[in-house]
């Protein structure tokens, strides 16, 4: 068994030795870290600073254009880890290993996996543009931190912790994107539609808290004893926290929505 788990190990290292000089933001973790900074530079400082005696900026066909990029990619990325990886098989094979159960499709899933990483820094672009259109209020806590703990997390995955329910995890989040985009989109045309689309605003929140719900309880597959090597146990401890955290903010944000009685 130790065996096995070493081989797993330094099968996975190399692995990833030879993705760092091909794919970008893997190779270390300064560049990540150095954009979460610049992030939260913007986004607190600068971003604040330079809009304080200027007029909030519309950018509605930005927006409508960066929304239908975010839908296209959401679904091209969930497409290619139900094409090239099994997802649904993943969730009840967890113990697992990436390889064991993609076979030669394994590089392709890592390389989507990749995708999904840029696609997580292209996420951070909507937050400048709320602090550009001085949309305080959509600028939360939440917000800002389920954006950089997942990318934050991509990374870790992509880079650390490739595991076959990592095809389980982005697919799901990749499909509710796509959801969570549409409205988005949708949401662009005119205070009419924006009065439509109330119905459904509180469906979207609970799609978002039943996904992550769903990732963490079946993370924890990795507590078994016999469930797969260490590489297992630390996925899943770093996958159940990162839900968990998530899942409470969201559920605080839902409360206070849609739950807590609106003083009169």
């Amino acid at each position: 068994m130790a065996q096995l788990e070493t081989n797993y190990i330094s099968e996975t290292a190399n692995f990833t030795d030879r993705q760092k000089t091909k794919w970008l933001l893997v190779s270390a973790p300064m560049p990540v870290f150095f954009i979460c900074i610049v992030y939260l530079y913007i986004v607190y400082i600068a971003g604040p600073q330079f809009m304080k005696n200027r007029q909030p900026y519309s950018l509605k066909t930005f927006m409508q254009c960066y929304n239908v990029v975010q839908i296209i990619s959401n679904a091209w990325i969930a497409f290619n880890f139900m094409t090239y990886g099994r997802p649904f098989t993943a969730v009840w094979r967890f113990c697992e290993s990436l390889d064991e159960l993609c076979g030669n499709y394994s590089e392709k899933v890592l390389e989507t996996m990749w995708w999904a990483l840029m696609l997580k820094v292209y996420d951070l672009v909507e937050t400048v543009v709320f602090v550009l259109r001085k949309k305080d209020r959509q600028i939360s806590f939440l917000h800002i931190y389920h954006h950089v703990s997942t990318f934050i997390y991509v990374w870790l995955m992509l880079s650390y912790f490739s595991h076959s329910f990592n095809i389980v995890t982005m697919s799901l989040n990749c499909s509710v994107h796509v959801v969570m985009y549409s409205y988005y989109f949708l949401s662009t045309f005119g205070s009419n539609m924006q009065r439509t689309l109330l119905l459904v605003k509180k469906s979207i929140t609970t799609l978002q808290m039943t996904h992550i719900a769903f990732i963490m309880v079946f993370s924890m597959q990795g507590f078994i004893p016999s469930c797969g090597a260490k590489m297992v146990k630390y996925y899943s401890a770093i996958t159940s926290i990162n839900c968990m955290i998530n899942l409470l903010f969201f559920y605080n944000y839902f409360y206070h929505s849609y739950r807590k009685p609106k003083a009169a």
